[in-house]
């Protein structure tokens, strides 16, 4: 009797293993064809934005070029990624990984495009098509991640991210009046809002923090005076290019440190510095 029970349970385990191999086999390709729509997504949807953005800041020329539109083409997948795998769910650890496959092959390849051993058309088709194995190189790394868990969705996590959309906004409509527009005194009005709203929230307290942003005020106000100094000439860009590239730093510190002013402004400020550096180098270098 004893023996017939663990044959019966030997049988029934050795027949349920397979079924469980076969559903995590099913859940990890299912997980990659699903990166794959969201990387092809995030080209098309993103595609017109640049198109808007390389006539508003005077770059079609630049964004023309081969290797320029495979940068851009990363960017637009990774943007689409990492908003997808952190909508469903995924640790950031995951999402850092699968970003960095998706762009390796291109990393590559652009090196071999400017060396001049591969023609425009061989990185980009060898770009798309070593992709995918390198997303999937990714998965393997951790398989737990892509077979087992549940992931659902996080919205709430989208809802919150509203100051993103808020920094695009005031983006785009610095972009539209023009980037060669952008006073450099707006590093200084910008380094401003941290000590009058510290002071109105009463939340700049102890010694090191008024250090801290009497510290951060001159040397903003160096960078604006300097980029003052130098506006029209491509030198005088590169300074306010990094005087904002230097205040989204300065955001990113107050977000995380959620100190000073409001967590929501920090985040949108951030997002708004980064890519109007961005901006300005590229009319910069594209003049």
């Amino acid at each position: 009797m004893a023996e017939t029970i663990h044959a019966g349970t030997h049988a029934a385990i050795h027949h349920t293993v397979p079924t469980t191999r076969w559903r995590k086999v099913l859940r990890f390709h299912a997980h990659l064809v699903e990166m794959v729509v969201v990387m092809v997504l995030g080209m098309m949807l993103l595609a017109p934005v640049w198109d808007w953005v390389g006539a508003a800041v005077g770059i079609e020329a630049l964004l023309a070029r081969p290797d320029a539109g495979a940068v851009v083409m990363v960017l637009d997948m990774v943007a689409a990624m990492t908003v997808w795998m952190r909508v469903r769910r995924h640790g950031w650890p995951a999402i850092w990984e699968m970003n960095a496959a998706m762009a390796a092959p291109f990393a590559v390849l652009l090196v071999l495009f400017w060396m001049g051993v591969m023609s425009a058309g061989d990185m980009m088709l060898w770009g798309h098509v070593l992709m995918v194995p390198a997303m999937a190189g990714a998965m393997l790394l951790r398989p737990a991640e892509y077979t087992e868990h549940v992931h659902g969705f996080d919205l709430a996590w989208l809802r919150n991210r509203w100051p993103v959309l808020l920094g695009l906004l005031l983006l785009a409509g610095t972009i539209a009046g023009g980037v060669g527009g952008v006073p450099t005194w707006s590093i200084l009005a910008m380094a401003l809002v941290y000590p009058v709203v510290g002071i109105v929230r009463n939340s700049i307290r102890g010694r090191s923090m008024v250090l801290l942003q009497a510290a951060g005020l001159a040397v903003f106000a160096g960078i604006s005076l300097l980029a003052g100094v130098l506006v029209g000439q491509d030198t005088g860009a590169y300074v306010l290019a990094a005087g904002l590239v230097g205040h989204g730093i300065w955001d990113a510190f107050h977000h995380r440190a959620n100190a000073v002013v409001w967590r929501w402004y920090a985040e949108a400020c951030l997002v708004f510095d980064v890519l109007l550096a961005s901006a300005v180098l590229a009319s910069t270098l594209g003049s």
